[in-house]
């Protein structure tokens, strides 16, 4: 048994493609800024809050994931709106 567990710790931690999705094969992260200014690392709320109402004025939902992220001014949300 602990030699199974063990072989479990090797498993990557981070997708190695792009994420996919079987009902939604065109899904691409979703970009937001604020209003066209960068975000704060801290401001993860109000990143949210605007990724949330750019999915429901697409009549969507976002999709929250483990893999969201700050990057250079944006913050970035892999799964996108669904």
């Amino acid at each position: 048994m602990s030699l199974t567990l063990a072989l479990g710790a090797c498993a990557p931690s981070v997708p190695s493609g792009p994420v996919q999705d079987m009902a939604s094969p065109s899904l691409a992260p979703l970009r937001v800024t604020n209003n066209g200014q960068p975000f704060r690392q801290y401001e993860g709320a109000a990143a949210r809050r605007v990724a949330e109402a750019e999915c429901a004025g697409q009549g969507l939902r976002l999709r929250p994931s483990i893999y969201d992220r700050f990057e250079a001014g944006a913050w970035v949300y892999v799964g996108g709106c669904a």
